[in-house]
């Protein structure tokens, strides 16, 4: 059985989009063995689902440094080669899959040293995130961020990885006007596995009524994310619908600073922040809403990815309203399952809520089109098949019926 060693540098699991790869591959006739780079309690060495985890625990912050430093002093790369020469001591691999740019570098030293081919998957347009990310656009992480660097080594570590995945068109269009060739890259959204995501039970979540109408964000919270335009607009939503409420599910570098823009706009009373909470759990809280939302800053970054979170409202059957970054509103637009407003216009995100909260009508047909899209479409079994056919060409392999 061919076997790929994955890369991740951070715990594991969760991760939706290397679980579904995982399955993926494993389902195909592939063994996978997963390093994951970071702080982590459990066992050393683990079988999970249909993975052999290897965990490397290191400290958050030497990690975070490591990641950091990445494109000017190869510290993660030095770390990272050891490692994976004394693993495929042990378990010899025939491929080795690097999650995200930065983790490139380091496995295509080992990959020619070791005569592996090398998939890059870029989860996202890295370079352009590092100037956004709260820790890289402050002090200290700002001073020892090279971005001119970054993109030189963007180009050059793309180039010689032996096949690039990408999450979404967008960012395949990029990078065949930056240089790279078509057939050296394949596009695996972050769509959702409809089995798995099936299986995740709706439970009763106490303290919120049925009859409240409900808007929610779930994911991350960092400057690209364009929360403050979710909290700008409440204000406008709440003089038609003055019992709104909106859950933020999640956590990250600037919830601090949302929850202090709640209070200066003093619409505190309307706002929910839960924290992080278990992906299996989030669905429960998706049941509890009525709008789905992604304020996605439009940048360079968010042009060219896309989010879980877009399939899981429409599995749902939440219309969502987003932010014209152009994944975001090509699919919606496609799709017929949401609404688009212009990236940093707060009102005009609360005429869209305002205008999707007051027709359940217009709610119903936007539910009917997200998951007919999602249940045809936007799933993971019919949008990762290139996986395979990489892995199968790479390795003179063919996919199991």
């Amino acid at each position: 059985m061919p076997h790929i060693l994955m890369v991740l540098d951070h715990a594991y699991p969760p991760d939706l989009r290397v679980e579904n790869e995982v399955y993926t591959l494993n389902k195909a006739g592939f063994e996978v063995t997963l390093l994951s780079i970071g702080p982590d309690s459990r066992p050393i060495v683990e079988q999970s689902g249909l993975a052999r985890i290897v965990r490397s625990r290191i400290p958050a912050q030497m990690r975070n440094k490591m990641r950091g430093l990445a494109g000017s002093l190869p510290f993660l790369d030095l770390y990272l080669a050891r490692t994976i020469r004394k693993l495929h001591k042990s378990y010899h691999f025939d491929a080795i899959h690097a999650h995200d740019l930065y983790l490139f570098g380091a496995c295509i030293r080992i990959g020619k040293k070791q005569g592996l081919p090398v998939v890059g998957d870029m989860h996202e347009n890295w370079v352009e995130a590092l100037k956004h990310y709260k820790w890289s656009t402050t002090i200290p992480g700002k001073w020892v961020i090279n971005l001119k660097k970054w993109e030189a080594l963007e180009m050059t570590w793309s180039t010689e990885v032996h096949h690039l995945i990408v999450v979404i068109e967008e960012m395949a269009e990029r990078l065949r006007e930056r240089g790279i060739s078509e057939s050296a890259m394949t596009v695996v959204p972050n769509t959702i596995r409809l089995d798995d995501f099936a299986a995740w039970p709706i439970e009763p979540i106490a303290g919120f009524e049925d009859s409240v109408p409900r808007l929610i964000y779930t994911g991350g919270m960092d400057r690209h994310r364009g929360l403050e335009d979710v909290i700008q607009a409440l204000p406008h939503v709440i003089t038609q619908f003055p019992d709104v409420e909106v859950l933020m599910v999640g956590d990250g570098a600037v919830r601090s600073e949302l929850e202090s823009l709640a209070i200066r706009e003093n619409i505190q009373q309307h706002i929910v922040f839960t924290g992080w909470q278990d992906q299996k759990k989030v669905k429960s809280y998706l049941a509890l809403a009525d709008v789905g939302i992604i304020p996605h800053k439009k940048t360079v970054h968010t042009d060219h990815t896309i989010p879980h979170k877009l399939f899981h409202y429409m599995y749902m059957g939440l219309p969502s309203v987003v932010s014209n970054c152009r994944p975001l509103e090509r699919i919606v637009e496609e799709v017929g399952c949401g609404a688009v407003y212009p990236s940093g216009s707060p009102r005009k995100l609360a005429d869209q809520l305002c205008m999707l909260l007051g027709d359940a009508a217009l709610r119903n047909r936007l539910s009917d089109a997200g998951k007919e899209a999602v249940a045809t479409s936007y799933n993971w079994d019919a949008t990762a098949t290139g996986l395979v056919e990489v892995y199968s060409r790479l390795l003179g392999t063919k996919p199991l019926e």
